[in-house]
């Protein structure tokens, strides 16, 4: 059965003139994101596809996930992730084809998108913090997923 692993991105710091999309993580945010990949690293499989947000904030989350998981999946930067509606994440989701039946996929993005998607997806309501994990089982294919076919089996909000 495939998984789908949900991140928010770490806590991101708000310099004064810098766009949104440049935001860096704070201190703590990169704390908590070694911390997030820690937790992952003991809890999920390795992933076989990452799917990010190509924000600063979302990039740097990711790079200490897969440190602490230490492999080296397929990363895909996708513009429809950053800014994402629902519709948007529900169709990036659907069109995942991974090769394994049993495949791991993590989508590290932004609320409120996520827990929107999260519920959409297992029909649980969840508010992601930053930091926050959902570990989701997909019972089907990707192409089919949608409340029914979607089991929540975790959520771990990560804190240095």
């Amino acid at each position: 059965m495939p998984t789908l692993v949900l991140v928010r991105h770490a806590k991101a710091d708000t310099p004064l003139g810098l766009q949104d999309i440049a935001r860096p993580l704070t201190e703590r945010g990169r704390a908590d994101a070694v911390a997030a990949g820690r937790w992952l690293a003991d809890h999920v499989a390795a992933p076989d596809l990452l799917v990010t947000s190509p924000a600063r904030r979302t990039e740097e989350t990711t790079a200490r996930l897969l440190d602490a998981w230490g492999v080296e999946p397929a990363v895909v930067d996708e513009e429809r992730v950053y800014e994402a509606s629902l519709g948007d994440l529900l169709r990036l989701v659907r069109g995942l084809d991974a090769d394994r039946p049993d495949a791991v996929v993590v989508l590290v993005g932004h609320n409120p998108g996520l827990s929107d998607l999260l519920e959409a997806l297992t029909g649980e309501v969840q508010q992601l913090r930053t930091a926050g994990i959902a570990v989701c089982d997909v019972a089907g294919a990707w192409a089919d997923a949608d409340s029914t076919s979607c089991v929540l089996r975790t959520v771990h909000t990560a804190r240095a």
